[in-house]
């Protein structure tokens, strides 16, 4: 097995607008910190998978394809290229194509400048339940799934990189924030470099759908950002101090499933919602239900495809999906070995869960039919278990 990683900093050298609020509507250029792209690449044989990390809202499937075309003609062996998003709503615009051409020449020659070194690799996972920065947004319900989950790769007995995944939407910040910053995601993996910098660190959004900070933030700041963030570099740390189960990181594998999407707008009834809900979430339905109008109009603009991909790392498996999936669909994996990665293969709207009977905004820009989901989590389980 061959590894190499690199980070590079992606700050748009323009000024642009940021992506992920309505209000976001005025160019700026000031960077609270830095967004990065992280990249790891793994080779065995005659196959190359780069995994690429960038701190964005959600980067377009093409840019990805763009990406992995130019690659293959600079190697011999098979490229393969999934780029994951972060989902800070406070990076440079994905859909300014001048930012996407930008980018594209970034990780370009990013890639082709890595050396990957042969090594005695191995890896460890672990898996925990961790509440500290989102629960469920949905008043009333609780979520079972909220994880940290760890990859650990060791190169000839130390430890070279740690993949760190978590499921907690990164929206602390409030939406009129003048400038860029890659959120928690960026502060914990500056967090760890700064304590163990001998050790690659990247970032993998998880199935964040339905677990958000608004019940759990101070301040929608940047110091209410901070304090969330240091609760799960202290979680991190703690778990990278317990006994590790190494195995033998010898195998890498790539499956990619495309299938059709098919959509519905049936009507959702908002004429008598529940008593308990918070101000804020029912203010959040009503706007939901202006945008599943606005979508009925602009059925040209959803997606038609998808496309979910596995990349197999020994015993372990990273899944990679493009929506913000409700976290209930890590049930359709094996969370033994499988890792849910979501804001990858381009970007996609919520997918609320296939039992979830509350009423909630993601429901409404949710235009998927139940068959349409239910295959969606078949072909998760395949790729997961």
């Amino acid at each position: 097995m061959k590894f190499q990683n690199k980070q590079i900093i992606i700050n748009a050298d323009f000024p642009i607008t940021a992506a992920g609020f309505i209000q976001q509507t005025e160019v700026i250029n000031e960077y609270h910190d830095d967004c990065h792209a992280r990249i790891f690449a793994f080779a065995e044989e005659q196959m190359i998978c780069f995994l690429i990390s960038c701190d964005n809202l959600g980067l377009p499937l093409s840019l990805q394809l763009q990406l992995q075309e130019r690659l293959q003609k600079q190697y011999k062996e098979t490229v393969h290229v999934t780029i994951s998003s972060t989902h800070t709503h406070f990076a440079p615009n994905p859909k300014s194509a001048q930012y996407c051409d930008f980018l594209l020449h970034k990780l370009y020659e990013a890639c082709i400048h890595m050396e990957l070194e042969e090594g005695d690799y191995e890896i460890a996972y672990q898996r925990e339940f961790f509440d500290g920065l989102g629960k469920s947004r949905i008043s009333h319900h609780e979520a079972e799934h909220i994880y940290v989950q760890l990859l650990h790769i060791f190169k000839n007995g130390e430890r070279a990189a740690l993949m760190i995944t978590h499921n907690a939407h990164p929206t602390i910040h409030h939406g009129d924030t003048p400038y860029f910053t890659a959120e928690y995601p960026g502060y914990v993996i500056s967090q760890c470099h700064n304590l163990f910098p001998q050790v690659a660190f990247t970032f993998l959004q998880g199935a964040d759908g339905d677990i958000s900070t608004r019940f759990t933030r101070s301040s929608q700041d940047w110091q209410g950002m901070k304090e969330l963030g240091d609760r799960l570099v202290a979680k991190i740390i703690e778990m990278m101090k317990q006994p590790l189960h190494l195995l033998p990181l010898d195998h890498l594998e790539y499956e990619s499933i495309e299938f059709p999407l098919t959509h519905s707008f049936e009507e959702i009834d908002i004429s008598h919602l529940p008593a308990h809900l918070t101000r804020r979430e029912v203010e959040t339905i009503h706007i939901g239900a202006q945008v599943r109008e606005n979508l009925s109009h602009q059925l040209d603009t959803l997606d038609k495809q998808l496309l979910l991909s596995k990349v197999q790392l020994g015993p372990y498996r990273l899944v990679f999906a493009p929506n913000e999936l409700f976290s209930s669909y890590n049930d359709f994996i094996h969370l033994d070995h499988s890792i849910l990665v979501c804001y990858s293969n381009g970007y996609s709207p919520y997918v609320t869960g296939l039992e979830d009977d509350f009423i909630t905004y993601e429901t409404f820009t949710d235009t998927l039919t139940p068959a349409c989901k239910r295959q969606y989590a078949e072909h998760l389980e395949k790729l997961g278990k």
